[in-house]
């Protein structure tokens, strides 16, 4: 409770700064929400932000509810989905980046939970793969995309830790998402 009247409380005092941008209601951090869990997604702190942010989220959102069936002969086209949805937020992103610096760390933040998603799916695919005793041409690129991951919730973490308090969920999961990215590749 101390924690969610205190981001209240900073998002009253400084409402100027963005808090109060959209019709939504400040974010209220809730403990039990997150408990280290990297599938978590806070609610948007500065409320519907740009036509091109909404898109983004349309997009990500998409990508990472799009679930990949687990068989191999399926997983090409699955793949090719998500790298196009992950290039629709990448060009999204390039319009956000004259906007309000908090918008586009948390969309950098979205697209690494993409990343999360393709590592994860490209991790097991690469272990069935293996099983059945076929040499795939994505051997070996998990690492490759947890280091792209780790980038993009690097970036949303920076953002978020000088934004203001309104981002407190945000830096908070895109801290855990670094930090499990991180874990999952060799530096």
């Amino acid at each position: 409770m101390r924690v969610a009247s205190t981001i209240v409380l900073g998002c009253l005092l400084l409402g100027l700064l963005g808090c109060q941008r959209g019709k939504q209601q400040a974010v209220v951090i809730e403990p039990h929400a997150m408990q280290s869990s990297t599938t978590w997604v806070p609610g948007d702190p500065f409320g519907s932000a740009s036509p091109a942010y909404a898109r983004l989220v349309e997009v990500t959102d998409a990508a990472v509810a799009a679930t990949w069936s687990g068989a191999l002969e399926d997983f090409a086209p699955w793949l090719e989905d998500e790298t196009v949805a992950v290039e629709r937020a990448l060009a999204l992103l390039k319009a956000l980046r004259v906007g309000p610096r908090d918008v586009y760390a948390v969309a950098n933040g979205r697209i690494a939970m993409v990343y999360d998603h393709i590592a994860v799916a490209l991790t097991e695919a690469s272990r069935v793969a293996e099983e059945a005793g076929v040499d795939s041409d994505w051997k070996g690129e998990e690492g490759r995309i947890w280091t792209t991951s780790n980038a993009f919730w690097a970036r949303c973490a920076r953002g978020c830790s000088t934004g203001g308090t309104h981002l407190d969920a945000w830096d908070l999961r895109c801290r855990s998402g670094q930090a499990n990215s991180a874990a999952k590749f060799d530096p």
